[in-house]
């Protein structure tokens, strides 16, 4: 006799529609869909018609390149589907160049059949590409890609992009590089060849050229331009931005010499930071000489400083380590009201940045909703008794209007003088969240009550003020009043 959970069983996969099971599918590695053909009779070959194909190499865990080689073939061999909708390919471990034309082959494959999202990852030896960053150890894309014009989404990593001849990606909406090597003439041409593009990410290194963004379409543009040697440190190059309908910019990495954004007249969120100090110790086989972190941070404010002339009207800001000191610098140069827009305000930095957070408040006369994410950076030192912010807080009538703190604490008690900065002088607060985030010190154990005795304590000017006090990861909470 049949087994009647077995029926049961097949009677729920036979009963669920194609579309959520070919969906279930694109979130499981190509050798999980494959092994369906196990479930029963239907599922043999079900997998062979579906629109979505995940080659996420990380979680095939192929460590030879023909036993890769060999699955994926196969694979599309026996695919008999309609269309490729999605198409992926990711490798977990780095490919030989001599698996480059087998790539091509897949890419050429999901083009031929109508590929409207392609998320492509050919991992290459990084040492390698920082010696040969134009040669055959990086993959480069086919020059047939960019005839695909059914194309929706695109996303490549660790590839190299070359154009020849004419793109044709009419319908594409969102792209995302992340390359080893793109010319500014490369990315000057998608733009031109994607009236629909709305997504635009690029993290490249940079090799002098000045880049140029110019679109009516996008929506969201982000930018990290990184480093691989100690020469790119001194690449100095120019960034311009015309995008009159762009609504959320993301500047990071090592910055340019100058900055020229003409036309930003629709942002409402902008992040703005610089690479942090610790992320260039590889470069310098080891960390960043002490004689040159001044120059350093010298460099990367004065080159921010530029932007933020041009994103005053923006109403959300967040703002990294670097950026708190040119706004502190910029205090002393500008009206009270430099930012009279700005509603949310979030700053990522850490103890020694505190220092000039409550002073630089009175540049936002309109805050409703500041957001505070503790970074605890290696190696510094400061004393958090010696943190006065007394003397530099300004007119308190400048956070009349702030009514939310949120606070994502790590460890150290550097936080605290602000906070109770804050608490003393923000008289129409309503509430601050205050979550603790992956504690040291003081213990884990003892760690909710003894901030929640120090925040206690502390004088507050507005009577509503709640204060949620709670531990990431942990199901426990605590609210105070």
């Amino acid at each position: 006799m049949e087994n009647p959970k077995r029926c049961h069983h097949e009677d729920l996969l036979r009963d669920l529609p194609d579309v959520l099971i070919f969906d279930i599918f694109w979130r499981l590695p190509m050798t999980d869909v494959v092994g369906t053909s196990v479930l029963s009779k239907r599922w043999r070959n079900f997998w062979t018609t579906s629109p979505f194909l995940n080659f996420d190499n990380r979680a095939m865990l192929f460590g030879d390149d023909s036993k890769l080689r060999n699955f994926v073939n196969r694979a599309l061999l026996r695919w008999n589907g309609k269309r490729v909708l999605k198409f992926k390919f990711n490798s977990r471990h780095m490919l030989a160049s001599s698996m480059f034309n087998d790539v091509d082959s897949w890419v050429n494959f999901a083009q031929r059949n109508g590929v409207e999202e392609i998320l492509l990852h050919v991992l290459c030896n990084p040492s390698t590409a920082r010696r040969d960053l134009d040669g055959k150890e990086v993959y480069c894309v086919p020059p047939c890609f960019y005839s695909c014009s059914s194309l929706k989404e695109l996303s490549l990593k660790s590839c190299n992009l070359e154009i020849h001849g004419n793109v044709q990606w009419n319908k594409l909406e969102s792209l995302k590089i992340y390359a080893f090597r793109t010319s500014a003439d490369v990315v000057t041409q998608i733009l031109s060849a994607t009236p629909r593009l709305k997504v635009f990410y690029l993290d490249y290194v940079d090799k002098g050229e000045n880049l140029s963004i110019q679109s009516t379409s996008l929506k969201k543009l982000c930018i990290y331009k990184y480093v691989l040697g100690q020469e790119d440190l001194s690449v100095v190059s120019e960034l311009r931005i015309c995008t009159p309908n762009l609504e959320t910019l993301e500047i990071k990495g090592l910055p340019y010499k100058k900055y020229l954004l003409t036309d930003v007249s629709s942002l409402t969120l902008v992040f703005l930071g610089s690479v942090p100090l610790s992320s260039l110790a590889l470069v310098f086989h080891g960390s960043v000489p002490s004689d040159l972190v001044p120059y350093l941070q010298v460099w990367f404010s004065n080159a921010l400083s530029q932007v933020f002339p041009s994103i005053q009207h923006a109403e959300n800001v967040v703002l990294l380590d670097c950026c708190t000191k040119v706004l502190g610098a910029m205090k002393m140069k500008c009206s009270r009201s430099a930012f009279p827009n700005v509603k949310y305000l979030e700053l990522r930095c850490g103890l020694h940045a505190y220092k000039k957070v409550v002073g630089v408040l009175e540049m936002f006369p309109r805050l409703n909703r500041l957001v505070i994410r503790d970074r605890k950076e290696d190696g510094h030192q400061d004393d958090p008794e010696s943190v006065k912010f007394e003397a530099s807080l300004p007119h308190e009538s400048f956070l009349l209007r702030l009514r939310t703190i949120d606070v994502t604490w790590s460890e150290g008690p550097g936080v605290f003088p602000l906070i109770e900065a804050l608490l003393k002088h923000a008289s129409k607060l309503e509430e601050i969240v205050f979550q603790l985030n992956e504690i040291k010190l003081p213990a884990p154990s003892d760690s909710l009550f003894l901030v929640s005795q120090k925040l206690l304590g502390m004088r507050r000017s507005s009577t509503n003020c709640t204060i949620n006090l709670t531990k990431s990861r942990l199901p426990s909470s605590e609210r105070l009043r």
